[in-house]
């Protein structure tokens, strides 16, 4: 009987629209569900690389750090001298020239914790960050590090040749390089913050 009329069209139409509101509606839905979750999971996922990326590079920068404090210590620079006091020291400060002036084993001390620091930086350098900025804060290290052991090589050029005005001026200098080296370790420490 209302097999052709508008009135069977018009009403199909109608709940056609409304059906397709409905199941458009729940599609909808479903797609922002599945998008939640997606941005849920990708978060977490985050977290974990940025954790898994930090804790790799703890594992390079420590050991090297350690081995330098080391190296200073029994190369004869028993307060820290200039290389405690450059990347990562922690020891004295630059009350004379750094340690015993003109001593063979402190300026040799002071060539190896060179060569670590230039071991560390090169280990550095192939390492991948989840962010541009942390990668950018690394490469910055790495820098620093650089800068570092060419001073502590100069510095032990200056002690050997009892150059006491030389040393003083590359004492300070690893002293602003420590500053520097202390601000991009805080930098690098809240990115890597949970």
């Amino acid at each position: 009987m209302f097999g052709n009329s508008s009135f069977t069209k018009f009403i199909g139409r109608v709940i056609g629209r409304v059906v397709g509101r409905v199941i458009g509606r729940v599609a909808v839905v479903n797609a922002l569900c599945v998008l939640g979750f997606i941005v849920f999971a990708t978060g977490g996922c985050s977290r974990f690389t940025r954790t898994k990326q930090c804790r790799a590079l703890i594992a390079q920068v420590n050991p090297a750090l350690d081995d330098v404090v080391a190296i200073t210590h029994t190369g004869g620079a028993g307060n820290g001298g200039a290389a405690g006091a450059a990347v990562g020291g922690g020891g004295g400060g630059s009350g004379g020239s750094g340690g015993a002036a003109g001593s063979s084993s402190t300026s040799s001390g002071y060539v190896a914790a060179a060569g670590r620091y230039e071991r560390l930086a090169k280990q550095l350098g192939p390492m991948e960050f989840g962010s541009e900025e942390m990668a950018k804060m690394v490469a910055e290290y790495a820098g620093v590090l650089n800068s570092a052991a060419e001073n502590l090589r100069s510095l032990a050029v200056a002690l050997d040749a009892n150059n006491n005005l030389e040393a003083e001026r590359l004492n300070r200098e690893l002293e602003r390089i420590s500053v520097h080296e202390r601000s991009l370790v805080s930098r690098m420490d809240a990115w890597c913050a949970p």
